[in-house]
Protein backbone atom coordinates (compact mmCIF):
# COMPACT_ATOMS: atom_id res chain seq x y z
CA UNK A 1 0.00 0.00 0.00
CA UNK A 2 2.63 2.02 0.88
CA UNK A 3 4.01 1.70 -2.95
CA UNK A 4 0.75 2.84 -4.44
CA UNK A 5 0.55 6.54 -2.01
CA UNK A 6 4.53 6.85 -2.91
CA UNK A 7 2.99 6.46 -6.93
CA UNK A 8 0.29 9.11 -6.04
CA UNK A 9 2.32 11.09 -4.73
CA UNK A 10 5.01 11.16 -7.25
CA UNK A 11 1.55 11.76 -9.71
CA UNK A 12 0.66 14.55 -7.76
CA UNK A 13 3.75 16.41 -7.98
CA UNK A 14 4.34 15.94 -11.41
CA UNK A 15 0.89 17.51 -11.47
CA UNK A 16 1.65 20.85 -9.58
CA UNK A 17 5.03 21.00 -10.76
CA UNK A 18 5.66 19.30 -14.05
CA UNK A 19 8.15 16.15 -14.94
CA UNK A 20 11.41 16.50 -13.58
CA UNK A 21 14.04 17.97 -16.02
CA UNK A 22 16.79 15.48 -16.88
CA UNK A 23 20.42 16.97 -16.72
CA UNK A 24 19.08 20.54 -15.81
CA UNK A 25 22.26 21.47 -14.33
CA UNK A 26 24.18 20.30 -17.69
CA UNK A 27 21.55 21.81 -19.45
CA UNK A 28 21.57 25.52 -17.59
CA UNK A 29 25.24 25.26 -18.96
CA UNK A 30 24.76 24.98 -21.99
CA UNK A 31 22.20 27.63 -22.91
CA UNK A 32 19.51 24.72 -22.72
CA UNK A 33 20.99 21.92 -24.85
CA UNK A 34 22.41 19.03 -23.59
CA UNK A 35 26.00 18.20 -24.00
CA UNK A 36 25.78 15.47 -26.21
CA UNK A 37 23.80 17.41 -29.03
CA UNK A 38 25.98 20.27 -29.54
CA UNK A 39 28.58 19.90 -32.17
CA UNK A 40 30.83 23.23 -31.15
CA UNK A 41 30.96 25.85 -28.36
CA UNK A 42 32.56 29.20 -27.65
CA UNK A 43 33.05 31.16 -24.51
CA UNK A 44 32.02 34.67 -23.62
CA UNK A 45 35.07 35.76 -24.06
CA UNK A 46 35.32 34.52 -27.39
CA UNK A 47 32.26 35.79 -28.74
CA UNK A 48 33.34 39.21 -27.65
CA UNK A 49 36.73 38.56 -29.85
CA UNK A 50 36.50 40.75 -33.22
CA UNK A 51 37.78 37.82 -34.83
CA UNK A 52 35.04 34.88 -36.01
CA UNK A 53 36.08 31.86 -35.28
CA UNK A 54 36.28 29.99 -38.52
CA UNK A 55 35.06 26.74 -36.55
CA UNK A 56 31.57 27.85 -35.53
CA UNK A 57 31.08 28.22 -39.24
CA UNK A 58 32.16 24.82 -39.78
CA UNK A 59 29.97 23.50 -37.57
CA UNK A 60 27.27 25.45 -39.06
CA UNK A 61 27.69 23.90 -42.38
CA UNK A 62 27.61 20.76 -40.90
CA UNK A 63 24.39 18.58 -42.39
CA UNK A 64 23.99 17.70 -38.31
CA UNK A 65 24.25 21.34 -37.42
CA UNK A 66 20.21 22.65 -36.81
CA UNK A 67 20.48 25.79 -34.76
CA UNK A 68 22.61 28.38 -33.50
CA UNK A 69 22.04 29.68 -29.65
CA UNK A 70 23.99 32.78 -28.61
CA UNK A 71 23.93 34.09 -24.92
CA UNK A 72 21.81 37.07 -24.21
CA UNK A 73 24.07 38.80 -21.43
CA UNK A 74 26.19 39.58 -24.89
CA UNK A 75 26.35 42.85 -26.84
CA UNK A 76 24.19 42.53 -30.37
CA UNK A 77 27.86 44.03 -32.41
CA UNK A 78 29.07 40.67 -30.98
CA UNK A 79 26.51 38.15 -31.55
CA UNK A 80 25.29 39.90 -34.85
CA UNK A 81 28.70 38.58 -36.50
CA UNK A 82 27.18 35.17 -36.03
CA UNK A 83 23.84 35.54 -36.46
CA UNK A 84 25.05 37.02 -40.27
CA UNK A 85 26.54 33.28 -40.87
CA UNK A 86 23.29 31.40 -39.20
CA UNK A 87 21.55 33.11 -41.68
CA UNK A 88 23.95 32.48 -44.05
CA UNK A 89 23.73 28.60 -43.94
CA UNK A 90 20.12 28.91 -43.55
CA UNK A 91 20.03 27.58 -39.83
CA UNK A 92 17.66 29.24 -37.77
CA UNK A 93 19.28 30.87 -34.38
CA UNK A 94 18.00 32.10 -30.92
CA UNK A 95 18.97 34.66 -28.28
CA UNK A 96 19.39 32.48 -25.16
CA UNK A 97 18.07 35.08 -21.82
CA UNK A 98 17.75 32.90 -18.94
CA UNK A 99 18.67 34.29 -15.52
CA UNK A 100 18.84 30.21 -14.57
CA UNK A 101 21.83 29.53 -17.16
CA UNK A 102 25.26 28.99 -14.97
CA UNK A 103 28.49 29.15 -17.09
CA UNK A 104 30.56 31.04 -19.33
CA UNK A 105 29.27 29.66 -22.85
CA UNK A 106 28.52 32.32 -25.13
CA UNK A 107 27.16 30.58 -28.50
CA UNK A 108 26.39 26.94 -29.35
CA UNK A 109 26.20 25.05 -32.39
CA UNK A 110 23.42 22.45 -31.77
CA UNK A 111 21.98 19.65 -33.12
CA UNK A 112 18.61 18.16 -32.50
CA UNK A 113 19.99 14.56 -32.12
CA UNK A 114 23.06 13.26 -30.14
CA UNK A 115 25.90 13.94 -32.17
CA UNK A 116 28.50 12.86 -29.19
CA UNK A 117 31.63 15.30 -30.81
CA UNK A 118 34.41 14.73 -28.47
CA UNK A 119 36.03 18.27 -28.88
CA UNK A 120 33.15 20.97 -28.35
CA UNK A 121 35.19 23.47 -27.08
CA UNK A 122 36.80 25.56 -29.51
CA UNK A 123 40.56 26.59 -28.61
Amino acid sequence: MSENKSELEERLMVGLHGAPELKLGEKLEHLGVFRERILKLLTKDQVDDKQVYPEIEEALKDPRSTRLLLNGDLAFDFRAKYIKIARQYNKPYTVVNDPKLKGEVGLVVASDQAVDVEQVEVE
